[in-house]
């Protein structure tokens, strides 16, 4: 079948494995080959990122955090003030929990969907056990849907921080985050949404949602190198608000016993920046608006289309969620009343050079809630083709002829 896009040759895993079926990009997105370069580059010629070094490879360093930071406010529409380097989700989390002014505000509670990742949801739940706050989770249903009338009745006066993902892993469900932050506003509480999984495949503007701060891993949906992490903050709430995790330059005039706080961005990236990671990513997001200038959107509506005839056409696969056109995340268990077990699924898959995500997803509250052992993720990207969506179903059917 002929594809929109056919760009696996940008990518060097192909080369290792030219017969490869890649649908992990949900959990880790693989890297183009300019980005991969881009960071290798970096290491090999620049190195320094003291940001505030006067020597000419700190000067080059922070150039290149600058230039990233930039490349990102105008792929998200926003000023570049707004976005923050963070060393992951969780401690991005924590940090905000952690500087949150509870007891002027006179909040004492936060409320998580059962549908969010553990770098969310664990986080959440360990800072406010540090601070003595309440805690109170909205539940989801048999499909992975959020219960959004439980989320209006456990937001009220006293809560101060709401956490609801974008889309969801596992069954890929897209949670109504405009309505969901209107509900938490009326409360004048704040809404933290992690967009790891909408980020660079969503035609949506992910800063107009509603949500008070975005925060989304650089390795998923925008095709940057791992271990780097992202923050989007509302203007008002970013001027405002003291970080709970300081350092480094988040820091200034700093003397025995004082210091002042920077001013944002610089104010929410303390510690080391992975600024290796961040010239990649720069990469990347070149990269990424160039498929988008060839069609990615088609091409992924395409793919997606094709995933759910082709899932739904077997007869042993219980497929989870509601996907549509719209969906790059698709859970589904085979023949789960057989016993069998979505790992051996996904061993039986990778041998055939196809990879999948299985188990509890790093959701274990969302995914056990619809399946007791954990489900298979397959995951799609613009590298990925509708002959690989062949592969995966062809080879489910023989799974399913030999266990079943």
């Amino acid at each position: 079948m002929t594809d929109e896009l056919d760009i696996k040759q940008e990518f060097g895993v192909y080369e290792q494995t030219p017969d490869l079926a890649y649908f992990d990009s949900a959990s880790t997105t693989l890297v183009p080959r300019k980005a991969a370069a881009e960071t290798q580059s970096f290491l090999n010629s620049v190195v320094a990122s003291a940001r505030r070094g006067a020597h000419r490879l700190a000067v080059k360093g922070g150039a290149v955090v600058e230039e990233t930071r930039k490349s990102l406010a105008e792929f998200l529409e926003t000023e570049s003030t707004q976005i923050s380097f963070q060393k992951s989700v969780p401690s991005a989390v924590a940090s905000f929990m952690y500087g949150f002014d509870w007891k002027s505000s006179g909040k004492n509670k936060i409320v998580v969907g059962q549908s969010e990742e553990n770098s969310i949801l664990v986080s959440m739940l360990q800072s406010a056990k540090i601070l003595g706050l309440e805690s109170e989770i909205v539940p989801i249903d048999i499909k992975g849907t959020l219960l959004i009338d439980e989320l209006e009745r456990k937001v009220d006066d006293k809560t101060g921080l709401v956490a609801v993902s974008h889309v969801s892993p596992g069954p890929g469900i897209h949670n109504p985050v405009q309505k969901i932050a209107e509900i938490v506003h009326e409360s004048n509480a704040l809404l933290l949404t992690d967009a790891t999984r909408s980020a660079g495949l969503t035609s949506e503007r992910l800063t107009t949602l509603g949500s008070d701060i975005l925060l989304l891993s650089g390795n998923i949906g925008l095709m940057g190198p791992p271990g780097l992490a992202i923050q989007w903050i509302n203007k008002s709430v970013g001027e405002t608000h003291k970080p709970g995790i300081l350092g480094n330059s988040s820091v200034t005039n700093v003397k025995n016993g004082s210091f002042e706080i920077a001013l944002q961005p610089d104010k929410f990236e303390s510690g080391y920046l992975n600024v290796p990671a961040i010239a990649g990513l720069n990469t990347s997001l070149e990269y990424l608006t160039n498929l988008r200038s060839q069609g990615l959107t088609k091409h992924m509506t395409k793919l997606s289309k094709y995933m759910i005839k082709k899932l739904t056409e077997i007869d042993s696969l219980l497929l989870y969620g509601t996907p549509d056109e719209h969906s790059t995340i698709f859970g589904f268990n085979l023949n789960p009343e057989a016993g069998i077990s979505c790992h051996d699924v996904a061993l039986f898959l990778d041998e055939s050079n196809i990879a999948v995500r299985s188990g509890v997803l790093c959701a274990h509250p969302l995914v056990q809630a619809i399946s007791d052992d954990g489900m298979i993720q397959a995951s799609i990207h613009g590298y990925n083709s509708l002959d690989d969506i062949d592969r995966l179903t062809d080879t489910i059917l023989v799974i399913a002829k030999e266990l079943l």
